[in-house]
């Protein structure tokens, strides 16, 4: 297999393209329950987060999403709670605060599959834009860094043929129908390092063994990690119970046969728990990518503060290398949120994202954007997987000479 010439590093405004939201959309659509059953698992569990946002912050049950704490802030608070055996307030445990983060998560693996699965049938221009991006790229010369827990990149590959995924993780690919069995990997992966955990991964607490189902299941993962000691918890704080709580069966670890398999998900919290074999294993595949690679490309990722570790080992080894790699920033959203990520990047980076101005793009993926990469070697477009992709926006890359004058205020 050839070196890896092109890391592409992704953010939520990345996964945007497949429909999921944005993180400032997340508690939104985490709320969001039309179409569901008042007494099913997504009702009982968005009614449970609820009472404890009432209970903790103060914002009463029917607060819109609009009033309720940052997803950041909620996580943090549980987690320096929780992990260190305290309560938050009288009424929630340890083990109940490890019960609300599983209903976050839970939660939100269920929501993104919902989103993705209205996107994929809409197929709006976005979907079609990046059905174009993944038409073109080219797995054996670019591997991918995603910042997101959701299997957009997965399941894109997936669609066009290349069903062996290299997650930097050891973990072993399983089929689940009806019971877990360690499936053989055939093929050349494709590299796909997740340094914040996948909504397809499950991790055994007994053996420490990684293992991941096709990335089109996730809402597998959902239920099993949900317990009935959970509901019960649930039940004790809302007063309602979920009449399918015993039915649930819990897979053994295909490797020694606990009944230990759950998952591990860095969450928004700014005190991420990334000290787990399986994470350790995935920043060290990172850190070998970004090492190689003669090009980082950066999606739909705006560098936010509360990633300083990630942020610390982008500059680690940016400074490390012999020979700086080429910067390549394709920022989207509006025209200020645009100039505000590009902002954060040169402050972090410098003046310059590479050897030329003209590695900016303001406007996604739009059409010069992708001619961008196909000079670069990230794609190879045929006029084909053009026609089917997003018409060309009129918004365009900062021309050298304004990327000189607007940074220039900054120097």
């Amino acid at each position: 297999m050839r070196e890896i010439d092109h890391l592409l590093i992704v953010g939520a405004g990345f996964s945007h393209y497949a429909g999921l939201p944005l993180a400032s959309d997340f508690t939104e659509k985490l709320l969001d329950l039309e179409g569901f059953q008042e007494t099913g698992p997504n009702a009982l569990i968005v009614d449970f987060l609820r009472k404890f946002i009432y209970d903790t912050f103060d914002h009463k049950p029917q607060a819109k999403a609009e009033f309720w704490p940052y997803l950041e802030d909620v996580f943090t608070c549980i987690d320096l709670s929780a992990n260190t055996g305290h309560y938050l307030g009288p009424n929630y445990s340890p083990s109940d605060l490890r019960a609300v983060r599983r209903a976050l998560i839970v939660r939100i693996i269920r929501m993104l599959r919902r989103a993705f699965t209205k996107a994929k049938t809409q197929r709006d221009k976005k979907w079609l834009t990046l059905k174009e991006f993944f038409a073109n790229t080219q797995p054996d010369r670019c591997a991918f860094l995603s910042m997101n827990w959701d299997t957009v990149i997965d399941e894109n590959m997936y669609a066009r043929g290349v069903k062996q995924i290299d997650y930097g993780c050891n973990a072993y690919f399983i089929n689940d129908d009806n019971k877990l069995e360690r499936a053989e990997s055939i093929g050349t992966p494709v590299k796909i390092i997740k340094v914040h955990g996948s909504a397809n991964w499950l991790y055994c607490d007994s053996c420490r063994t990684v293992f991941w189902i096709e990335p089109s299941r996730t809402l597998r993962v959902a239920d099993q990690l949900f317990r009935p000691g959970d509901w019960e918890i649930v039940s004790k704080h809302i007063g309602k119970k979920y009449d399918k709580a015993s039915k649930w069966n819990a897979w053994k670890c295909p490797s020694c046969e606990a009944g230990a398999l759950g998952t591990r998900i860095a969450t928004f919290s700014y005190r991420k728990a990334l000290d787990f074999p399986m994470y350790e294993r995935s920043w060290l595949s990172a850190e070998q990518l970004l090492q190689k690679a003669r090009t980082w490309t950066f999606i739909g990722y705006s560098l936010p503060p509360a990633d300083y570790e990630f942020k610390h080992l982008l500059k680690r080894v940016q400074l490390s290398r012999r020979s700086r790699p080429e910067l390549i920033l394709i920022a989207g959203g509006s025209r200020d949120a645009a100039a505000a990520t590009q902002q954060n990047y040169q402050k972090f980076f410098g003046p310059r994202l590479g050897r030329s101005f003209g590695a900016c793009f303001d406007d996604g993926l739009n059409d010069e954007a992708m001619r961008h990469l196909e000079r670069e070697g990230v794609l190879t477009r045929n006029k084909k997987a053009t026609e089917l992709g997003a018409c060309p926006s009129n918004r365009k890359s900062l021309s050298p000479a304004k990327q000189n004058s607007h940074w220039g205020k900054l120097r």
